[in-house]
């Protein structure tokens, strides 16, 4: 059977040294309805006998070298004799091109197009930016009530969680204030559009993998049910967080069991006022415990549902029932806030475990910051700013495409040339490259690369961002040589169809490592970096 697919591979390298490896990388996204979660994109390496390769010693001879690995990395499968090959491999100092074959054909990026968007935030917004929320209000009378709203101003924060609100809460207790007639939610940093592009393409996933993105959101827009095993019989679910009225739960009669497997079902169903969790099924008692993440469909309520709760436990009584939309009016006061981690800690979040909930959010508060008309971001906005950066560093205007922030979905179609351009930029910007360096998975070590390259000389040295979609699989590494300890660059993806993958998957596990010279000795205890 003949691979009918596209792969493209992109490196950039430092010729005057051992070549690192030569890895396969994306091409065209899933058709809709079969995306897999690209949080789960680590592949695993089980069973895999170690390959290596050491390049030749002559530095003249180390060109010759790469072109026959690349080569032989493409030919060596006869399967794989009907894909098409996108291939751009350069020198990370000389920024020369060392390798070209179809280099400019577009391609998926799948979860590796994360890369191009922590470039252009570190690049637009530096690494220390901090999305900050914040509740208004009048000063409490001597009776501690709050004339008029309370009201939320977000800012985009795509990490508050459960515990922020419940500090913030506090804060605003703190202030003295005991009851409010109303909340309320000033949504206005950003547009009601809380679906990024394209993950309309499958209307009917519920995992929290499509999170929406809202001005103010928690707990990454999704709710986690978790099911505990119980000797007697039953199981308990339970949702996080809670959030009152709008998250509501309907338990079918899950139970636990000692004998037979784990049967769950979980559906979410947006209703007219609320979100439904219905759960059914079976627990293995030997399991423990099970949960999953299902997307919420109004982020703006769910939050604000999880923030009425955290006031009400902290003694701030909130009158009405129904939470608002509203502006800050000008007269109101700062009763508490909270700053996020600087972006640059955020960063190490997003790419160590792909997380494309964070990714979106980045992808519109780039908009946000950038916007120079009045009025809430857009998706647009977001792409504009994004493509403002890609621009700078050379890419062209047109010719590739890169519609969300994420790259889940059909969303992306750049081209190998270009990806090697992206991490040549991003390596020699002082604002761009060690925070991005530092936010990618270590081999053998964290995140979606925990596993791979585990007991190799890769291992400890290598951090890249991985990505994975129906059909497609992602990498795109950055590698610290053994022998003089110069950072090797190289971004890689791919794209086949039906069986191929297993293929790719196959030839994957024995592509070449080059190994030390035999000079060369091992740097203990060096960061990855």
């Amino acid at each position: 059977m003949r691979a009918s697919g596209v792969v493209l591979i992109a490196l950039a390298v430092a010729i005057g040294a051992s070549i690192s490896s030569i890895c396969t990388a994306p091409a065209h996204a899933q058709a809709a309805g079969s995306a897999a979660e690209p949080a789960r994109d680590d592949e695993e390496e089980s069973g895999s006998a170690a390959h290596h390769l050491t390049a030749p010693a002559d530095p003249r001879a180390r060109l010759p070298w790469l072109r026959d690995r690349v080569a032989a990395a493409i030919a060596g499968q006869p399967r794989l004799a009907g894909a098409r090959f996108g291939v751009s491999v350069i020198d990370l100092v000389s920024g020369a091109e060392l390798v070209a074959h179809d280099a400019d054909r577009g391609m998926s990026l799948a979860s590796t197009a994360k890369l191009l968007t922590s470039a252009a935030a570190l690049a637009t917004l530096g690494g220390g930016f901090r999305w900050r929320t914040a509740v208004y209000g009048a000063e409490p009378d001597d009776k501690g009530a709050v004339a008029g709203e309370l009201v939320v101003r977000g800012r985009g924060d795509p990490t508050l969680t459960a515990a922020d609100l419940d500090a913030l809460a506090g804060d605003v207790a703190a202030r003295g204030v005991r009851s409010v007639d109303r909340l309320a939610i000033d949504s206005s940093y950003f547009d009601d559009v809380v679906d990024p592009p394209h993950f309309a393409d499958q209307p009917g996933e519920t995992a929290g993998f499509r999170a929406p993105v809202a001005s103010f959101g928690v707990a990454r827009s999704a709710v986690t049910v978790t099911v505990v095993a119980d000797p007697g019989g039953a199981a308990s679910v339970t949702l996080d967080p809670v959030a009152g009225d709008y998250v509501k739960l309907v338990n079918k009669g899950t139970t636990s069991v000692a004998r037979g497997r784990t049967r769950l079902v979980v559906d979410a169903r947006p209703r007219p006022d609320h979100l439904e969790i219905t759960v059914a099924g079976q627990i293995r008692w030997g399991e423990g415990s099970w949960e999953v993440r299902k997307r919420v469909a109004d982020p703006a309520r769910f939050a604000g549902e999880v923030l009425r709760r955290a006031l009400l436990a902290r003694g701030v009584k909130v009158k009405a029932r129904m939470i608002g939309r509203a502006a800050v009016p000008a007269t109101a006061k700062l009763l508490a806030a909270h700053d996020s981690a600087p972006l640059s800690d955020v960063l190490r979040a997003m790419n160590k475990l792909s997380d494309n909930y964070l990714a979106e959010s980045l992808l519109k508060t780039l908009g946000a910051e950038t916007r120079t008309t009045p009025g809430p971001a857009t998706w647009a906005d977001g792409r504009a700013a994004l493509h403002a950066y890609l621009t700078s560093i050379g890419m062209p205007e047109s010719g590739y495409r890169d519609d969300n922030g994420s790259g889940l979905f059909d969303a992306t179609d750049v081209s190998a040339r270009q990806v090697t351009t992206l991490l040549r930029a991003a390596y020699t910007d002082f604002r761009v490259g060690p925070d991005l360096i530092a936010s990618l998975p270590v081999g053998g070590v964290d995140g979606t690369l925990a596993r791979r390259w585990r007991g190799r000389p890769a291992s400890g040295r290598v951090r890249a961002k991985t990505g994975t979609l129906d059909k497609v699989t992602t990498l795109a590494p950055h590698r610290q040589h053994l022998v003089d300890r110069r950072p090797r660059r190289y971004g890689v993806a791919r794209r086949l169809s039906d069986g191929t993958v297993k293929t790719l998957e196959d030839r994957r596990r024995k592509l070449p490592v080059a190994a030390p010279g035999p000079t060369s000795e091992p740097v203990r205890g060096t960061p990855a970096s």
